[in-house]
């Protein structure tokens, strides 16, 4: 259960009102025609995820956009197989805020989001000066993203140093870049976990779980990679159930357990070392109905496929295309289960 000692029932609301804003769905379909019927499962209304909700982390497609296709091939692809959304990953591809709205606007993509700061290891986040915060602030709202965040800990907390009391440290520098980015125009801050934050904290607790009870509703979102929390060996059902209204933004990534994986869970995590490699969303282990079905109203949020290995011919050996093809077709026709 979330701290309610450190969470009040009205900042639980101000979130998701918060959330609400960030993503507002459309309206009610009428009922009674195929058009309605159409319409509503296109807005989430029990029906599904919302066609215009489908989107995709662009590393994903990382092979295709440094091929002969480019940046505007591996759009095309994407676009086809009905992606709306798109996530950068921390690349403009040396165009400007401008030049790269231009292009995704010309394949219907909106640009949606972007992890701000180096992927890994120990690099100083942009985060962590005034300075770079502000250049973070002027490329979001150029690009005309509602949240900011990041998907690393780099600079913040060390590979080998997870532990309680750094989370906590962690979490109040959470708190000053959500409450910076509100007075600077944004809606807020967010993270976007790996399997490493939920390494257990020797009483049996994700060490996640500290972030949020620990960060401010009104300021701090998150980006939970759905993939990475059913390889920690914890219950991406749960954090679905209990935190969505801290959870504008979700990866879509499916595993596959294979004692002959080219992946292993990380250390500190109830699955540490077990072996496991990256698949199509569908083909994998994970039953996304049952996972997403908490969900209350799906046009809230953002769904983002993402394969780490798409583009390794060798471990993917229909290469990422089809890998967005397939994501795309599996999230369009997902069934919604009762809860």
């Amino acid at each position: 259960m979330e701290n309610t000692s450190k969470l009040s029932r009205r900042t639980l609301l101000t979130a998701g009102a918060a959330a609400a804003g960030v993503l507002a769905s459309a309206g009610p379909a009428s009922a009674g025609t195929l058009e309605g019927a159409v319409a509503s499962r296109r807005r989430g209304n029990g029906f599904g995820i919302p066609e215009e909700s489908i989107g995709m982390q662009i590393f994903t497609m990382r092979s295709l956009v440094s091929s002969t296709l480019g940046l505007e091939g591996a759009l095309e692809i994407a676009a086809d197989a009905g992606v709306k959304q798109a996530e950068l990953a921390g690349s403009f591809y040396d165009r400007s805020p401008a030049e790269l709205q231009q292009i995704f606007r010309s394949f219907d993509i909106k640009i949606a989001s972007n992890h701000f700061g180096p992927r890994g290891g120990s690099e100083v986040l942009p985060w962590a000066t005034p300075e770079g915060r502000s250049e973070i602030y002027r490329d979001a709202e150029a690009l005309g993203f509602p949240l900011v965040g990041t998907g690393s800990l780099g600079g913040i907390i060390a590979p080998d140093n997870h532990t309680r009391d750094e989370y906590l440290r962690a979490a109040e520098l959470f708190n000053q870049w959500g409450r910076d980015a509100k007075r600077n125009g944004m809606a807020g801050f967010f993270f976007h976990n790996h399997d490493s934050e939920f390494a257990l904290d020797g009483q049996g607790t994700p060490l996640f779980d500290i972030f949020i009870e620990n960060t401010d509703p009104e300021y701090v979102f998150f980006e939970l990679d759905l993939g990475w929390v059913a390889v920690s060996g914890q219950d991406p059902k749960k954090y679905v159930q209990r935190y969505q209204s801290r959870i504008p933004y979700f990866h879509v990534k499916d595993v596959k357990w294979d004692p002959a994986g080219n992946r292993s869970a990380a250390a500190g995590t109830v699955n540490a070392g077990r072996s496991f490699r990256f698949t199509d969303v569908g083909k994998g282990d994970i039953d996304w109905a049952d996972v997403l079905s908490p969900i209350r109203n799906w046009g809230k949020h953002r769904f983002f496929l993402e394969h780490d290995d798409a583009g390794d011919l060798a471990l993917n050996p229909a290469g990422s295309a089809n890998t967005i093809w397939r994501g795309c077709s599996h999230l369009q026709e997902l069934p919604r289960r009762r809860r």
